[in-house]
């Protein structure tokens, strides 16, 4: 059992080092203020214990503060601080070469500037008619997924172009803009 942990262990350290170092001061000013709110919630959950109704509805509040408040107030700051947009300009799937190239457009669309982003790329397999619409779920399933990382500097309201080079593609139907989707984590090495 120690040694199924240790492994476990090492498997997190990678990304939990990467998540720290793309923290802003603002997150550990949300994270202050959630530890703030709960705190306060506790103390008038133990002050108000006979009131049921205030009591119930505090201790809803205090578990939201530890559970779902920390991952929105990070997705929102993020995305406010480091927002991106993304243009797909060329795509070529490669028959003989089993490859797939992809060309794009990254726009800044937050406050501050961007000096690296990891970009989580997912080819979803073509669909038609009805199954065009569920087409997001085959994220969780699709034909390659890679991780790519950009280091260059996008000033707010700037764009950056990028490539992106899928090696051992082989799908047989054509890949178009619609069936690839490029999740941004990007953010600021200078804090």
């Amino acid at each position: 059992m120690p040694e199924q942990l240790t492994k476990i262990l090492e498997s997190l350290k990678e990304p939990l080092s990467a998540f720290i170092q793309t923290l802003h001061p603002y997150d550990f000013y949300a994270l202050y203020w959630l530890g703030g709110v709960a705190f306060f919630s506790l103390v008038l959950i133990l002050l108000l214990k006979n009131h049921h109704t205030i009591s119930g509805f505090l201790l809803l509040i205090f578990l939201s503060t530890f559970t779902v408040a920390p991952f929105v107030s990070y997705y929102f700051i993020h995305k406010y601080l480091y927002g991106t947009s993304y243009k797909l300009d060329y795509i070529k799937q490669m028959q003989f070469a089993d490859a797939l190239f992809i060309k794009g457009t990254l726009t800044s669309t937050g406050k501050e500037e961007i000096t690296r982003c990891r970009l989580h790329t997912f080819v979803m397999p073509p669909q038609e008619g009805f199954m065009k619409n569920l087409q997001p779920l085959w994220v969780l399933k699709p034909i390659k997924r890679e991780k790519f990382e950009i280091e260059e500097r996008i000033l707010p309201n700037n764009s950056a172009e990028f490539q992106l080079k899928y090696t051992n593609f082989k799908y047989s139907k054509e890949i178009n803009e619609s069936d690839i989707y490029i999740y941004r984590e990007c953010f600021s090495e200078a804090l």
